[in-house]
């Protein structure tokens, strides 16, 4: 199974729900170290169902589509913990695409990529807020919050590499 099905596998392991409130989950518990879309999401639930890993219920509604919720199963369970107990030795490399824009950088103006940098000190500022604000007294400690403080940490030296590139390219005249 992908990460992305272990993933949405984890995800059904705190307790029954549709896609839709899958997603909504993923955005308060995961996303700030691993993006997973919600047409991800819909794309992983029949293949959970399909091994064994999920039940699915159907609820008619009026008015709206119907509701499909998801419950992982005992199989599920084990399969998850099972992948739990694997390492995995691939590694995702992050697309960055100011990384690109720097790289070709020489192609454009100082002013043009600090002005790229300041909306990515943005960025970080907004991930250390959120993650910030999941280390609620009664998550801290817990083995959750360590990803929280792994984003922190992260954020942190991206704030210290922004600062370093601003310098390098404040002083730049050409490459």
């Amino acid at each position: 199974m992908s990460t992305g099905g272990n993933l949405v596998l984890g995800l059904l392991l705190d307790g029954p729900a549709s896609g839709y409130e899958l997603g909504a989950r993923a955005s308060q518990a995961v996303a700030y170290f691993w993006p997973i879309t919600r047409s991800h999401i819909y794309a992983e639930l029949p293949k959970l169902v399909a091994q064994g890993h999920a039940t699915v219920e159907h609820i008619p509604q009026t008015g709206t589509p119907d509701k499909h919720v998801y419950t992982a199963t005992k199989e599920g369970e084990q399969a998850f913990r099972t992948w739990l107990d694997t390492f995995d030795t691939v590694t995702e490399q992050g697309r960055q695409p100011l990384q690109i824009q720097l790289y070709f950088g020489h192609h454009s103006t100082p002013e043009h990529l600090l002005a790229q940098l300041d909306r990515w000190e943005q960025e970080v500022h907004r991930t250390l807020a959120f993650c910030r604000n999941l280390l609620t007294p009664e998550a801290e400690g817990s083995i959750r919050a360590l990803t929280a403080h792994f984003a922190i940490n992260r954020a942190e030296a991206d704030l210290t590499w922004i600062a370093e590139a601003r310098t390098t390219v404040a002083g730049r005249t050409s490459d």
